[in-house]
């Protein structure tokens, strides 16, 4: 793999012993995301987040554990869905699983056009209050079904996804390659939506490796990453471009979100594995330069934004973001031999106590989403579209150390 250069986050790093214990932490932490996650996240938003009378998930839950009569974004559910796939994964009750799938399936199936794209939001009385499509949405429904395919076994499913691969090839083609950003407003072009089809893609190769679609599918969004999306120069990602793939510049600089480029990263590590791509080196150089220019070492956090030339742009820092973090680096580590492992396990272990940081302190399955530039967080409800990062962080902090006791 090789080493990625830059500052270390944790001091103790430095120290030998410290690098040693680094994998005892790792796997301390994990055992604290179970716990949190079987005795509080999974029995609260399984219930009190399901939406019973209005069907799918809600979209936020307050401080007091309630659901808010608001509007609601459909690709939500879509990725409770996953949640729930992954917590299955994770151990948590199949049959309970299963019915959170179910019940949010329905509700994805009656919020969907004839071509299969699911609609944008919902008004607080639940009609459709944005008939437009957007790529987004369309990839995190492409992705929810992967993952409820695996776990319900129901061949609808499988057979509604490559439906929806067709119509999404067919009605959201650009024709200087990749895909617009939503069919009624096409402009500007977008990596981030291009960055959910891989990660539905490589699910359906885990899913079904013997269908060549999926295949072929993330061979060409990491053609259009190597090609449009990351600056060669300076290793990084860029988020968005004019109809002609230019990238879209403010005074001459990008926006440049870190927790994209670990989650870029981590997916196009798996896409190496799972289909024997090269990335060209890119994976790291990302990882790079959000550790060294999008990393603050005081609040140890992943910040939101900053400029292509390193500067600062948004201070503040989500949750997901750390998520992106942890997992990248648990990807390194997993590629990674003797003193670039035990790195790479120091800067995991970092991103996984930041996390807890926006779990610990709100009771029973809550977390807090934003962190302020003076260490303190904002007040607000909890967004439900945060446990697909969190399960997914947890999901492969667990299938790490699982890979390692099996060695073992």
């Amino acid at each position: 793999m090789g080493t990625i250069l830059g500052h270390t986050p944790l001091a103790e790093a430095r120290d030998e012993s410290a690098l040693r214990a680094a994998n005892d932490g790792l796997r301390e932490i994990l055992r604290r995301y179970r716990g949190v996650l079987f005795e509080q996240v999974l029995p609260l938003w399984s219930t009190v987040g399901m939406e019973q009378a209005r069907g799918g998930y809600a979209e936020t839950l307050s401080a007091a554990g309630r659901g808010a009569p608001g509007p609601r974004r459909v690709r939500v559910t879509a990725r409770q869905v996953y949640s729930v796939c992954e917590a299955a994964e994770l151990g948590w009750n199949k049959l309970a699983a299963a019915a959170c799938v179910r019940h949010g399936y329905r509700f994805l199936l009656t919020h969907a056009n004839a071509d299969g794209f699911l609609f944008h939001t919902l008004a607080a009385d639940d009609t459709v209050s944005d008939i437009g499509f957007d790529l987004y949405d369309q990839a995190f429904l492409l992705f929810s079904y992967a993952h409820a395919w695996r776990l319900l076994g129901d061949a609808d499913i499988a057979a509604r996804a490559k439906a929806l691969h067709a119509a999404i090839r067919a009605h959201f083609a650009h024709a200087q390659g990749g895909f617009v950003n939503r069919v009624d407003r096409p402009f500007p072009l977008r990596s981030n939506p291009h960055m959910h089809l891989l990660e539905a893609a490589l699910a359906w190769i885990e899913a079904d490796p013997a269908d060549a679609r999926w295949r072929e599918f993330a061979d060409m969004v990491a053609g259009l990453f190597l090609a449009h999306f990351v600056d060669r120069e300076q290793g990084v990602l860029r988020e968005t471009f004019e109809p002609d793939w230019t990238p879209i510049r403010e005074a001459g600089l990008c926006r440049v979100e870190p927790g994209h480029n670990y989650e870029w990263a981590w997916l196009l590590l798996r896409w190496q594995t799972l289909t024997g791509g090269d990335a060209a080196g890119f994976p790291l150089r990302m990882i790079a330069f959000a550790e060294t220019k999008g990393y603050d070492p005081v609040r140890r956090v992943a910040v939101n934004e900053v400029w292509s030339d390193g500067s600062a742009c948004d201070p503040r820092a989500r949750l997901w973001p750390q998520t992106e973090r942890l997992k990248a680096w648990i990807a390194v580590a997993r590629r990674a031999q003797g003193t670039d492992r035990a790195h790479a396990e120091v800067h995991a272990l970092d991103a996984a106590r930041t996390l807890m940081s926006y779990m610990e302190k709100p009771a029973g399955g809550l977390w807090r989403d934003v962190m302020l530039e003076d260490g303190g967080f904002a007040s607000g409800d909890a967004p439900a579209s945060s446990l697909y990062h969190i399960i997914c962080a947890i999901g492969e902090l667990n299938r790490y150390i699982d890979g390692l006791d099996s060695a073992s």
